[in-house]
């Protein structure tokens, strides 16, 4: 079977994670993509493969969204959430 066929090819998580920066046209929505494939990688554990994949496509879309220009402190912010969270692993 070639790679047209069957399944979509497999992808490390850093591999996706330098495709998703090369998406980022600012330095905001580069450390957003570091933050967001770290927390999907983890919640990736318990979804399904679909969902999974519809997360990433989520960040992909957010990051091509002319109209989304987040600001450093929205990502200050951000992280001090996620760092507080009690959840942390």
């Amino acid at each position: 079977m070639n790679q047209t066929d069957g399944q979509v090819p497999s992808v490390s998580w850093e591999e996706l994670q330098t495709v998703l920066l090369s998406l980022a046209d600012t330095p905001v929505k580069q450390m957003m993509v570091n933050h967001l494939v770290c927390g999907t990688r983890k919640q990736a554990a318990f979804l399904s493969p679909e969902a999974t994949l519809r997360e990433i496509l989520h960040i992909g879309a957010a990051l091509l969204d002319s109209g989304f220009q987040p600001s450093d402190s929205d990502m200050k912010s951000s992280a001090e959430s996620c760092s507080s969270s009690p959840s942390r692993q």
